[in-house]
């Protein structure tokens, strides 16, 4: 994701700083006057796996207070998501609830084009509330972090 707003560039280097995301910071060299001043643009290229484990912090989700269901399945992490959906005819529609997690965090990171439902759109037969995502595309962003992962 690219980032040109001041407060954005500003919020993207103390993501950086903490280790919540890998991003490129354009140098903010004046050469006219020969002086630092502030950087304009940055490129925000994916949440770290720190910043993921933060995410899932601060949406209440982290280990207490999970159901017994959830406890018994293994953690979905968005990127294993993403590169399962890789080949997926478009639009997808995602019911279950650990994967509208990763793509809501996909969409957040710019990975994906999707449409995330209040979760009281619609109840499943046990008269819980759900949530619906529609995964639209696979942005070229996250193409590139799919091509960058291939090689790693």
């Amino acid at each position: 994701m690219h980032v040109t707003d001041a407060r954005d560039v500003r919020r993207v280097s103390v993501l950086k700083a903490t280790g919540l995301i890998e991003a490129a910071i354009d140098p903010a060299y004046d050469t006219a006057q020969g002086s630092y001043r502030l950087a304009q643009a940055a490129l925000v290229v994916c949440i770290t796996d720190e910043g993921h484990a933060e995410i899932e912090r601060l949406r209440g989700r982290e280990g207490s207070g999970a159901s017994p269901k959830k406890a018994s399945k293994s953690k979905l992490e968005p990127l294993d998501y993403l590169r399962a959906i890789e080949r997926s005819a478009f639009p997808l529609r995602v019911e279950d609830r650990q994967e509208i997690g990763c793509v809501e965090a996909l969409k957040q990171a710019g990975f994906v084009d999707a449409v995330i439902s209040p979760a009281l759109a619609w109840k499943d037969a046990g008269g819980e509330p759900q949530e619906l995502a529609v995964i639209k595309r696979i942005t070229p962003f996250g193409r590139a972090q799919l091509a960058r992962g291939a090689t790693r």
